[in-house]
């Protein structure tokens, strides 16, 4: 029996909106459905390092050999099944830096032994494989694998474009050339080195993160980074074959011209940390800069040096579709018979300065409605995504797989960019007749149980679930905060709207949709804990202390009746049930 929808929301229908069931047809593409919990493995890694050894000092160094330790590995596959025993999770989607089970070159012989730790993955296939085993009668749980590289590429990525410069130097006969091309943007840079060939920078700050800081990133074009990340996806895929389960993988989110994320999200105007302050770009080593250097400026001398100044890539995002589209191909190719999933994002790629009426302003045929809310700083990278979405929605691209796409920041407020929640429900609503659907998913953009600080009297709570944030919502609980991202950002223009007193139709700009049948949304596993009754269990409460034989206890630090969370803890996950219900039922089915 469903729960009850907290009073926040009102226009509740009667209980006939909750009558339907369809049977799941049998096809061969596995795509994901329901609620997923998300993470960043490496932190729970971390995590469960320490609550492995539980404060001894003579242990492992972390991370190597500890990621080979068996306590810190069981550690993980306990707390993974803790969140899997949520009824109301359908599997789980880790985020998982490319660097963490990667962290030597493949091909140099001295390290190739040790180039790849799967262990940290091989913990999430095993907690699936064994909750699924105990649990033969209920609904399998399924896995969504997000890997992402650039600010998370691995350090010998770097030294291996090194070598490729050094190789260049030999050919050419000339000036020696340079993998890294920070010298591009030193004021009066030396005539003594080539950058024809560098492909990284450490210029630019980290997309995203509580404290960004400048790291190296590769450069999307640059052919070997391409090349180890395309060999990554390779060993990946065999690793995956060989995983109990491994059919529990229903997707993967495409990655490769990133940054901090699988997100379509490279450094520009507004994701770059001078800018906050009306700056410009300086190099962490201090050197001096060109002066009043901007994210447009830095990109144009990279473009420039890679395809030349009169080319059309050149003061556009056209090398950045190319690559996405790139990306999209390969990931078709190597993998089949799951979703490849697309994340778009409001906060993209970078914005040039180009004439009004420019056709780098122009959204791809069909998806012009993606755009009409957009700003002019952001028409450039907004047009950009749709080209890539156009290319993505072609039948004829990404191999033996279903599609889906979705964004990462859903939070109770409004963006004001129709490329957000708006576009992904849209595209869902306009193929959901067609012979290829293109799925819609949406990740949470924080925790909605979390105070974690975001600023002066705020926090993750606030941030997600607070509709008038920045400014902050007296005496906003997590279940409340909740409620909100769901009436006002997941469900509106779905079957279950008006069940969240929202409509069942949105019109807004150019768009005009009803009943978006929605596949996923990806909850942060933090969040399924509170709504369990775990929030202020450490993970070592929840896992015991394998090796030195502690037992999970959290019977000193579960809510109980009477601590002053408990009633929302419950609300909360009373919520969940019923979001957990509806998307199921409204789930699109891959034909």
């Amino acid at each position: 029996m469903l729960r009850r929808i907290s009073t926040l929301i009102l226009g509740l229908l009667a209980a006939s909106v909750f009558g339907f069931a369809q049977d799941e047809p049998s096809h061969e593409l596995r795509e994901p459905k329901g609620i997923y919990a998300t993470f960043q493995l490496d932190s729970i890694t971390s995590q469960a390092y320490a609550a492995a050894y539980d404060g001894q000092t003579d242990v492992p160094d972390y991370p190597y050999p500890a990621l080979r330790e068996k306590p810190t590995n069981e550690v993980v596959v306990r707390y993974l099944r803790k969140v899997l025993d949520d009824p109301n999770v359908s599997g789980l989607a880790p985020g998982i830096g490319w660097k963490l089970v990667n962290p030597n070159d493949p091909s140099d012989p001295t390290s190739a032994s040790q180039a790849y730790s799967w262990e940290p993955l091989d913990d999430v296939f095993t907690a699936v494989d064994e909750w699924n085993s105990d649990h033969p009668k209920k609904t399998p749980k399924t896995i969504q694998l997000i890997f992402s590289p650039g600010f998370n590429s691995p350090g010998w990525v770097f030294g291996d474009i090194d070598r490729a410069a050094i190789a260049c130097t030999k050919l050419r006969g000339g000036l020696p050339c340079t993998g890294d091309c920070d010298g591009l943007f030193v004021d009066g840079p030396p005539t003594t080195t080539s950058y024809s060939v560098c492909g990284y920078t450490t210029l630019f700050w980290e997309t995203e993160g509580a404290v960004p800081a400048q790291i190296p990133l590769p450069l999307p074009w640059n052919p070997t980074y391409k090349k180890d990340w395309n060999n990554f996806l390779l060993a990946l895929k065999s690793r995956v074959d060989k995983e109990p389960s491994s059919t529990a993988v229903v997707s993967i989110e495409i990655a490769g011209p990133t940054s901090s994320s699988t997100e379509m999200i490279l450094p520009n105007n507004k994701n770059q940390k001078p800018y906050e302050t009306g700056g410009f770009l300086v190099l962490p080593t201090g050197q001096k800069t060109i002066p009043n250097l901007t994210v447009a400026d830095a990109w144009n001398l990279l473009l420039a040096i890679n395809y030349g100044d009169g080319s059309p890539n050149y003061n556009s995002d056209g090398a950045f579709i190319q690559e996405w589209e790139n990306a999209i191909d390969l990931y078709g190719e190597i993998f089949s018979g799951i979703t490849l999933s697309l994340t778009t994002t409001t906060d993209s790629l970078p914005t040039f300065p180009q004439p009004k009426g420019s056709p780098d302003y122009v959204s791809a045929p069909g998806f012009e409605s993606d755009c009409y809310d957009t700003g002019a700083e952001h028409a450039m990278a907004c047009a950009a995504v749709t080209q890539v979405l156009a290319y993505f929605t072609d039948t004829s691209v990404g191999g033996h797989n279903a599609k889906a796409t979705q964004e990462n920041g859903l939070t109770a407020r409004d963006k004001g960019y129709d490329l957000a929640t708006n576009g992904i429900r849209w595209l869902a609503a306009s193929t959901k007749d067609s012979a290829a659907p293109v799925l819609g998913g949406l990740q949470f953009g924080k925790s909605f149980s979390s105070l974690k600080p975001q600023g002066k009297d705020s926090n993750d709570m606030q941030l997600e679930g607070c509709p008038t944030y920045p400014t902050t919502c007296d005496g906003l609980t997590p279940a409340e905060g909740l409620t909100y991202v769901l009436s006002l950002g997941f469900f509106p223009g779905t079957f279950y709207a008006p069940t969240y007193g929202a409509s069942q139709t949105v019109v807004r700009g150019h768009f005009d949709y009803t009943d978006a049948p929605m596949n996923f949304m990806q909850i942060y596993s933090d969040d399924i804990l509170y709504a369990e009754g775990l929030s202020k269990c450490p993970i070592v409460k929840i896992t015991g202390s394998p090796a030195f034989g502690k037992k999970p206890n959290t019977s000193k630090c579960a809510l109980t009746s009477t601590d002053p969370s408990y009633a929302d803890s419950q609300n909360t996950d009373e919520e969940l049930e019923d979001a957990s219900v509806y998307l199921l039922r409204i789930a699109e089915q891959v034909p």
